[in-house]
Order: C-alpha cells, then sequence, then structure tokens
C-alpha cells in the first residue's frame, strides 16, 4: 500500500489510542479526595459479599482512605478493601455507584462518601456494623 495513504490511517488510529488512554487516566482521577461525608440511604446489597461486611473503595494516594482503614480496623468492622486505582472493575462500580469522592464505604443500607470520623462511627453503630473490640 502507498505510504500516502497510509499515513492518514495510522494518524487516525494514533489520535484514537491517545485518546482512549487520556480518557482511562481521566476516569481514575476524576473522583475527589475525602471532604465532607455525603451519606446515600439505598439497597446497596448488589455490592457486598456479605451481609455483615462492608465494601470499602479506596485510591492508594487518598489521605482520607488511610484514615478510614485505620478506622474500619480500629473498631473491627469486617471489610472487603476495593482498590479503584488498581482495579478497572473496581472503578466500575464506583461509577454505578455515582461516587463522586474517596473514600466510599458500603453498606446494605447506606453509602458513605468523605471521610468524617465521628460521623463514621454512629452510622456503622446504628447498622449494627461494629464489634465488641474489648475497649
Amino acid at each position: 500500500m502507498n505510504m500516502r495513504r497510509m499515513l492518514p490511517l495510522v494518524l487516525v488510529a494514533a489520535a484514537l489510542a491517545i485518546g482512549l488512554g487520556a480518557g482511562r487516566a481521566y476516569s481514575t482521577h476524576k473522583l475527589e479526595k475525602a471532604g465532607a461525608l455525603v451519606v446515600t440511604q439505598g439497597d446497596y446489597d448488589l455490592y457486598l459479599v456479605r451481609p455483615d461486611q462492608v465494601a470499602f473503595y479506596s485510591l492508594a494516594s487518598c489521605g482520607g482512605c488511610k484514615k478510614t482503614r485505620q478506622l474500619l480496623r480500629e473498631l473491627g468492622v469486617d471489610y472487603v478493601e476495593r482498590p479503584a486505582d488498581t482495579s478497572t472493575a473496581h472503578r466500575q462500580e464506583l461509577q454505578r455507584l455515582d461516587a463522586k469522592r474517596v473514600p466510599v464505604i458500603v453498606m446494605a443500607n447506606a453509602k458513605l462518601e468523605g471521610y468524617d470520623r465521628d460521623r463514621m462511627v454512629a452510622l456503622l453503630e446504628e447498622q449494627g456494623y461494629l464489634r465488641e473490640t474489648g475497649r
């Protein structure tokens, strides 16, 4: 095939590849980090492995996510962590959840976005997720 005919095809393919790569990078970083806690009531059973366990969506670079992880451990909350920066499936789950910020904690009846220690403790206790830790 003639090089002059191939050049436009190569340029279009390169532009598409660059655009797709930029779209992936954007979808990973459009979540805000931490901030005020936003609570959304709803039926989130679909996102839970077990009813007595919460799902925790995080980003490695998120300070509120580190605090949330520490808090869940401290409180003895059974959780499964879903890192959104290393898993396409977890990013897609966050999109389906319409999450705007991380950390995200999903319980059977509520979705928590952001970090507020006192409100998180109260909501986890209210929903029955706190275990006796001997404190």
